[in-house]
């Protein structure tokens, strides 16, 4: 998950006009030597023009505060580009690997030592697979490190800058192939040398690919926004030793599922032709193709009806994947299908009532549980899949940040504290000072959490019961 902050801060000042002064004198005249004067009239503080609170009262927690076991200084997330926030940092092996001073520093996860560097003016991004980190130069050239050791394996001759106004970037490694896209362009890279095997663009992008790419069988799939009527995904399958396109769909998103030879997409541009307003049909479409030809195999027809009269809200949300189900937010519920037909007018297996509001947006299912993300607040809500209770998870600030791991949910609060709960069971476990209003991803290796606060990190050995 990546994170956009902006800091704003507001100060309110008031300036007295003066001090009233009292006397206890029935006239309301004062005689000084000789002199009688008027009281002046009572001074007032200047009311402001607008005055407008942006927070809320939290009710304070009382739970144990723990400190760190180290502290650590690092190059500060916020001056970096937007691009590069949530992959500056991960912890692997016991390890951390982040950049400071420009240079990737690896430090034990346990007792914050500085166990190597390496570089200098590095491009803030990195990831991890199989002991080797894999990174970017000043000028875009990927390169490989043993984790271990910090010692390089190789630095590709190959620079995958371009210039683009979508500043997608990210390295994807695989058992044979580091795959590294940057905006509508795919680089395929030996994993073992570095040496570029092919470059792949897709014109119609123009720039704009996601993030996404998944190798299956052979296969390459990603996706771009493409100009259509209106501007649309679209996804693309290419053949993993060439590059070559094979196919492409326009409308059509990222693969929920590959099974058996086909890629199940959800079908994203057709709903953007129909009336919503005055029907309250809705419906999604899940195409079913051939994973190497793309040919359609099959199409499942999911329809509901808004309650209610016009006009009708758009009443589609998230549509996700788990174990062989197909779950899909619908107006204010979550209907639940199996995803191994290709029969329309499914009838779903069952259906849940979302948690309660209207800005509620699905993220996915963790510990069994659907969790939904308010995306104004950031606060989180869940639906037990086991029968249907709502669960909240409750903090006692605003949010700045929240990771889970495992049973672990931790919240980086904006009163610079990190607050870590029991997902389970929803009770608050700690409470960390972080001395920071923002915060960038909470990491977890080897028992340790590590908060990334601005500026530096902070390394915190877990209670036995959310290890």
């Amino acid at each position: 998950m990546i994170n956009r902050h902006k800091r704003q801060t507001t100060k309110q000042w008031k300036r007295r006009a003066g001090r009233p002064i009292i006397a206890g004198i029935t006239a309301g005249m004062l005689m000084v030597h000789g002199v009688i004067g008027v009281l002046p009239s009572q001074a007032h503080a200047e009311a402001s023009d607008v005055s407008i609170r942006n927070w809320y009262s939290y009710q304070r927690i009382t739970v144990p505060e723990l400190k760190p076991s180290w502290t650590a200084k690092v190059d500060n997330y916020l001056n970096m580009n937007e691009t590069y926030i949530g992959a500056n940092a991960i912890a692997e092996e016991g390890k951390v690997f982040t950049f400071a001073e420009s240079k990737l520093i690896a430090l034990d996860a346990t007792t914050g030592k500085r166990l190597w560097t390496y570089g200098k003016e590095l491009t803030p991004y990195i990831t991890y697979q199989g002991g080797v980190l894999y990174g970017l130069t000043s000028d875009h050239k990927p390169y490989a490190l043993n984790a271990k050791t910090g010692k390089a394996k190789w630095q590709s001759g190959t620079s995958i800058w371009i210039d683009t106004v979508q500043r997608t970037e990210a390295l994807i490694p695989t058992v044979d192939t580091l795959y590294v896209i940057k905006g509508s362009t795919t680089f395929a890279l030996d994993i073992q040398s570095g040496k570029l095997r092919w470059k792949a663009d897709e014109p119609l992008g123009e720039g704009h690919g996601t993030e996404y790419l998944e190798e299956s069988n052979g296969i390459i799939l990603r996706t771009f926004f493409v100009q259509g009527a209106l501007t649309s995904v679209q996804l693309n399958a290419y053949d993993k030793k060439t590059g070559k396109k094979l196919w492409s769909h326009f409308g059509q998103g990222e693969a929920i599922q590959i099974k058996d030879g086909l890629v199940y997409s959800v079908d994203f541009y057709s709903p953007m032709l129909e009336d919503d307003e005055s029907s309250p049909e809705r419906k999604w479409n899940v195409n079913a193709y051939n994973l190497k030809t793309g040919v359609l195999k099959g199409s499942q027809e999911y329809r509901w009806t808004m309650p209610g009269d016009p006009p009708y809200t758009n009443g589609r949300g998230g549509i996700l994947v788990y174990k062989d189900k197909l779950y899909i937010a619908q107006g204010d519920n979550i209907a639940e299908y199996s995803l191994n037909t290709t029969k329309s007018e499914t009838t779903p297996i069952r259906t849940f009532h979302q948690p309660y509001g209207d800005k509620m947006e699905l993220l996915g299912i963790v510990q069994e549980r659907l969790v939904y993300k308010n995306f104004e607040t950031g606060e989180l809500k869940g639906i037990k899949l086991a029968n249907g209770q709502e669960v909240q998870w409750h903090g006692d600030a605003p949010v700045s940040q929240i990771d889970v791991y495992g049973k672990g949910m931790y919240r980086a609060q904006r009163n610079g504290t990190l607050l870590a709960l029991n997902m389970m069971t929803g009770q608050p476990a700690f409470r960390v000072s972080t001395g920071g209003d923002l915060h960038n991803t909470t990491l977890k290796t080897n028992g340790m959490i590590i908060i990334q606060a601005e500026g530096k990190l902070l390394g915190v050995k877990l209670p036995a019961s959310l290890k």
